[in-house]
This record gives C-alpha cells, structure tokens and sequence, in this order.
C-alpha cells in the first residue's frame, strides 16, 4: 500500500552561528574556532537520530564563504524529504551537505522513524510537529491485525466487526464482491444445500485472497 511521505525543514536554531559584525579575513581564526564549537553541540544533538550520520564540513571553506558573502550566520538546516533525513550547512547562498540517511519505504517503519523524529522534536528544532505526525496518522492508519479464522463461518460466528471489513474490502474484488452475492442469496438455505456449499467455496477462497493483502 502507498503512502505521501512527510516534507520539512527545519533550523536547529540553538546552534546557529552567529556574529554581530561581518567577520573580516583576519577574523578567520575566531570564526573557525566558533564553527567548531557549534558543530559539536550538533554532533552531541543530532548524529545517530533515526540513523542519521553526520560528517563535519570543511571548517576552513564554511569560514571563507561566511566572510566572502559578508554574512553574519551559519545555519544548520535539518531537510525531510521524500527519500532522506540529512543535515545542511547553509552560509548565503552555499549549502554543506553533512549527512544523511535514507528513510524507510515500509509504512510502519516510517512511521516508527517519525515517530522518532517528532519525539525529538521542539520549538527550536520542529522538524516533524505533533499536528503534522497525527495528521499522517489519521491518513495513514495502521492497519489491523490480520485475522486467524479457519474458514468464513467461523469468522461470522465470532466477530460482525471482522465481517464487515472483510466486505468491505470485496468491493474492490470481483471475485470476492460474486462470493458475497452468493453468500447473502443463499442466507437462509440449509448447510447442506448445493448453491450454500458452493457460495461457501467462494467465501472461503476469497477469504484467503484477503489474508494475502494483510
């Protein structure tokens, strides 16, 4: 079953680097030092959250962007996409790629690993935000536990609700939409009536073409 995977971005913006003046050449060596020092509160952070791991940027090349740009920031971007989890490192117009990790193509799984990210997550680093996790719950349901029923008589005798969605997935089922049709014409026939043992061997061969989907 398809799912729409979950986008964002978001600033791990307690870790911002950021100068009240533009650094100048000979700042350089403070502006290294600062970077560094930040990278490791996001080392300590983020490296190792749903698998990601990170890998530091070229300290020297991050400070001579930030001083040819005339810029006051260095940014470290969390970026959610359809296919990975990484971490940028932005100065102006420049992005670091810092590590990455691909996100699972199962559906619980992903849910699991989001559900990772927005346990982590808060206001200063919302990658995934409680509303947007419930929203792709509720579009997403889990799906439920795979019935065990020997045969369809069995499941009508123990659980309407098992029925019914049983039902209402032969909608989409030709051949299982034909066994139901047999089935409820055949409601009030004996057991041992030939259309009732035969809409029975319809029920039951769907029943299993239904297990398959679970």
């Amino acid at each position: 079953m398809g799912f729409t995977y979950f986008e964002n971005t978001a600033s791990l913006d307690e870790h911002v680097v950021s100068f009240d003046k533009v650094p100048q050449q000979a700042d350089k060596d403070n502006v290294v030092k600062r970077i560094k020092k930040k990278w490791d509160g996001v080392m300590s952070d983020l490296n190792g959250l749903g698998g990601i791991k990170l890998s530091k940027p070229d300290f020297d090349a991050v400070a001579d962007a930030l001083i040819k740009a005339g810029t006051h920031a260095v940014i470290f971007d969390m970026v959610l996409t359809k296919s990975e989890f990484r971490l940028d490192v932005i100065v102006d117009k420049t992005t670091w790629k810092a590590g990455s990790v691909k996100v699972p193509t199962d559906l619980e799984d992903y849910r699991n690993f989001l559900s990772l990210l927005n346990g982590w997550s808060n206001a200063d680093r919302n990658i995934v935000p409680d509303a947007d996790f419930k929203k792709f719950n509720d579009s997403n349901p889990k799906k439920p536990p795979k019935p065990t029923y020997k045969d369809f008589d069995e499941m009508a005798k123990k659980s309407k609700t098992d029925v019914d969605a049983f039902r209402a997935w032969a909608k989409g089922n030709s051949n299982a939409k034909k066994a139901f049709e047999a089935i409820d014409k055949t409601a009030k026939a004996k057991p041992t009536d030939p259309a009732r043992v035969e809409a029975m061997k319809l029920i039951n061969a769907a029943l299993q073409d239904y297990y398959k989907t679970f």
